[in-house]
């Protein structure tokens, strides 16, 4: 039978091509942190510490063994929720669970990239950030939840901000500019994408926009954390103000005939 979970956006359940809706935040919660953990054994005090944490322990355990009872009613296949010593395993391949294929398709995107093949680094990493619909883990305001999807939100936006660098370097300033202009806005304190939104709009023949760009980031980082923007910024700001023809040089590589490598 199969099973596919999604929840970078809306929770999502697939079973054999058919959406199930899982009800009850606790419910939610259960088999979240078993997809988190995709074919493990995950203890039964952690999950009731995660998802029961407002609930004395007695009470919890018998809970979870409710909403573990449900949930395979739900998904139609109780092999599927494995009761193992201490806990409970969700039988199924990491990889029917979008966190997991993202992980995955952004680890083989930066291999792509290290090993010279541009062309399957920039279609393995566009698969990897279309598998975002929305926040991760939204319907799931817990702590370890926000945590999970602080580290996933933080993930993405380092896949991002990979791939911007492997497209400036191809050549693609003008269309990132359009791009990370409302990525920058959405993230003031990031310096990475600032430095990149200026390279690109430089590129693009727009250097005072490119210095507008620095000036915002140094005024935010100084009323807000007291700092100013880091050396590489910096250096960037002094090039672009001098002109430095370095800066210029784009098309390093091409994204043309990507083959996206074997598993």
């Amino acid at each position: 039978m199969g099973l596919e979970i999604r929840f970078l956006g809306p929770w999502e359940v697939e079973v054999a091509g058919r959406e199930v809706q899982i009800a009850g935040r606790r419910r939610i919660g259960a088999l979240a942190r078993l997809a988190m953990n995709a074919g493990q054994a995950v203890h039964a005090d952690r999950i009731i510490g995660d998802v029961w944490a407002d609930s004395p322990a007695a009470t919890a355990g018998k809970q979870l063994h409710i909403v573990i009872s449900k949930l395979r009613e739900t998904l139609g296949d109780p092999a599927l929720i494995q009761t193992v010593p201490g806990g409970y395993r969700l039988d199924l391949e990491p990889d029917r669970v979008d966190a997991h294929r993202f992980v995955r398709l952004a680890r083989r995107a930066r291999t792509a990239r290290a090993e010279g093949a541009p062309g399957s680094a920039d279609a393995l990493f566009r698969q990897a950030l279309a598998l975002w619909r929305g926040p991760a883990l939204a319907e799931l305001d817990v702590p370890w939840g926000r945590i999970e999807a602080d580290r996933l939100q933080r993930e993405r936006l380092a896949v991002l901000e990979d791939h911007v660098d492997l497209r400036l370097a191809a050549g693609e300033h003008r269309a990132v500019a359009a791009e990370l202009a409302a990525h920058v806005a959405a993230h003031p304190l990031r310096e990475k994408p600032a430095a990149q939104l200026m390279l690109a709009l430089h590129r693009d023949a727009r250097a005072q926009e490119a210095l507008e760009v620095y000036q915002r980031l140094r005024r935010t980082m100084v009323e807000e954390l007291g700092i100013e923007p880091g050396a590489e910024v910096r250096h960037l700001h002094r090039a672009i103000l001098v002109q430095d023809p370095v800066l210029l040089q784009d098309r390093q590589i091409t994204l043309d005939q990507p083959v996206v490598p074997a598993e």
